[in-house]
């Protein structure tokens, strides 16, 4: 009798697993597509910034150069990255990566 119940235990313990729940996870910028179509070249840092928001990375080492980063991990699917890359020359817009 015992036997039995700590099988059933331990048979609904370990079946259970497959049911937790696994939260998505969101990091860096978010990044709309109406916000990068607002970007354009000339624009100065300060007009991007307004746009797209503060930068999560700032590379010290690219000075001219600010990185928008969005990544998404859902609980159950695929892992996903957008980026949208802005380079400057002498306080101006020169280039949009994304």
């Amino acid at each position: 009798m015992y036997k039995s119940i700590i099988c059933l235990l331990v048979m609904l313990t370990i079946s259970s697993c497959s049911f937790i729940h696994k939260q998505t996870i969101e990091q860096g910028n978010t990044i709309k597509p109406d916000m990068a179509s607002q970007l354009h070249t000339g624009m100065s840092e300060a007009d991007v910034r307004n746009v797209m928001g503060n930068p999560v990375l700032i590379n010290i080492f690219t000075p001219n150069q600010i990185a928008y980063v969005y990544t998404i991990q859902p609980g159950h699917g695929q892992f996903s990255e957008k980026r949208v890359i802005c380079i400057f020359q002498r306080g101006r817009l020169k280039e949009i990566q994304s």
